[in-house]
């Protein structure tokens, strides 16, 4: 049984992005249509609304528990931590809470609730209280597809960050894996050059999250992630060349 209001298709960008896709008009040129800079604030536009993409097109979310799991992914606040971390595999509730600094489930329990939760016991995990908070009302402060970070030397390596969103889920896995978070270390050589890179929402709250939990800079995780990149995909030796011995 779905949630959503049928008055949403009255919405002109709801129903003109709907009509597009119909057309085969690709996601791209329907952002561009709006003036979004990305996919990913369309995306989010939907999600926001009760939809949930199946590949071709949106269709209404049948469940308010994904609902809850799916916005979590987008939103840097700590009731969406929370989510996410319960979201994992064999993921322990008492744990997610000392790990988020409560004393307790129950303390737990308490501050979710005043951000709009209450727990869902088939799904164990948080899901949203229609009763105290509307769709609308999700947490005020969104993340813009459009926010950028300083990044040292990475605006040619937009293919390798798509290559590492589109391997979310396993990310997702590896933060609460059990892992110690110990990152193998690399020096690189040359100055350090700032440059500005846009990264899609749902990535940056993954090296977020990881950078938080491990006490990791991100400039750390993405230095790693370019070395292992390369070991693995047949660029060693000029690897080899630009690290310090």
């Amino acid at each position: 049984m779905t949630t959503i209001d049928s008055s949403v298709y009255d919405d002109p960008k709801i129903s003109d992005t709907l009509a597009m896709l119909a057309q085969g008009k690709s996601r791209d040129e329907i952002a561009s249509h709006f003036g979004n800079k990305s996919w990913s604030t369309v995306d989010m536009y939907f999600r926001r609304r009760g939809f949930r993409w199946n590949g071709k097109t949106y269709e209404p979310r049948e469940e308010k528990a994904t609902a809850a799991a799916e916005d979590a992914r987008y939103i840097q606040t700590k009731s969406a931590q929370v989510v996410r971390q319960l979201t994992q595999k064999h993921a322990d509730i008492r744990h997610v809470a000392m790990k988020n600094g409560f004393s307790s489930v129950e303390a737990l329990g308490e501050y979710m609730k005043t951000q709009g939760y209450v727990w869902n016991g088939e799904a164990n995990n948080y899901e949203y209280d229609e009763n105290t908070v509307k769709k609308e009302s999700l947490p005020a402060k969104k993340v813009s597809s459009a926010t950028t970070m300083k990044m040292d030397g990475l605006e040619e390596y937009q293919d390798l960050l798509e290559f590492l969103l589109d391997k979310k889920e396993r990310l997702y896995e590896l933060l609460d894996s059990g892992s110690s978070g110990t990152l193998p270390r690399y020096k690189f050589k040359g100055s350090k050059a700032n440059k500005t890179l846009g990264l899609p929402t749902s990535l940056q709250t993954l090296l977020n999250d990881f950078s938080k939990e491990y006490n990791v800079t991100q400039r750390d995780i993405i230095e790693v992630a370019l070395a292992e990149f390369f070991m693995k995909y047949g660029y060693q030796e000029q690897l080899k060349s630009v690290l310090q011995v």
